[in-house]
């Protein structure tokens, strides 16, 4: 096997808003392999790119031992069953996931049709290159510069993430696509936490109805946030309020 050569709105409602496509369009599998990046595979012979798996997951911290276990062993078998799939084709393994339905490849030209038809894919989403510390700015217009400083002068900061994934209010869908738009909105939770494994990061909610998740993150997880290709914006929280 040859390898190549080498996600401001008030409200995540308003950022899933503008996200939004034709549902059903993006329900059938030519659209698990975006055009981004059939585009970048076609201009540099290759993509580094984050596979979902058709797995049911759920967060390890609320499965007991046995079930985080069996878990793993589910993601375990279904990537090894992916990688039957595209056996002799350009790929490379550049991570592969234990506590998440996904796995991160670089692939060529002759993997994309393979992962449009594969029953053990939900979506593909372009990676980006493991490069630590490149020179930027942390000012963008994904992650204000506020938070940056926030986080800078008290640790971490709340957060709340939009994610790229199409959506539609659950009061105009099926109930057979509202299953659908709930499984692609933990898809790409999934990455996101995938993405910001080794840096400083608590998960506060996962949002199962709107493409979000809130997080309390240091510097180091917003620079990840900013360069996501699964977050479309972010946007800072407020702190939990406890009733009585």
């Amino acid at each position: 096997m040859k390898p190549p050569r080498h996600y401001q709105s008030r409200t995540l409602y308003s950022v899933a808003l503008v996200l939004l496509g034709a549902t059903i369009a993006w329900a059938q599998p030519e659209s698990r392999v975006p055009s981004e990046v059939i585009a970048q595979v076609a201009a540099q012979g290759s993509a580094l790119v984050l596979v979902g798996l058709k797995v049911p997951w759920q967060m390890e911290s609320s499965l007991s031992e046995a079930q985080v276990r069996h878990q793993r062993e589910a993601i375990a078998a279904i990537q090894k069953d992916l990688l039957a799939e595209i056996e002799g084709k350009s790929f490379k393994i550049m991570r592969r996931y234990h506590s998440i339905p996904g796995i991160a490849l670089e692939v060529g030209a002759d993997v994309l049709p393979e992962l449009a038809r594969s029953p053990n894919v939900t979506n593909v989403l372009l990676d980006r290159p493991a490069v630590v510390e490149e020179k930027q700015s942390p000012a963008s217009e994904k992650v204000p510069q506020q938070l940056f400083k926030t986080a800078a002068s008290k640790g971490t900061v709340l957060v709340l993430a939009g994610l790229k994934t199409p959506w539609q209010r659950e009061d105009h869908l099926s109930g057979e696509l509202i299953d659908v738009q709930r499984k692609a909105i933990l898809s790409a939770q999934s990455y996101v936490l995938a993405e910001l494994n080794g840096t400083q990061f608590n998960v506060l909610r996962l949002y199962r109805t709107i493409p979000g998740i809130a997080l309390r993150v240091g510097v180091d997880a917003l620079r990840v946030l900013e360069n996501s290709p699964a977050v479309t914006n972010v946007l800072p929280d407020r702190p939990a309020v406890r009733t009585r």
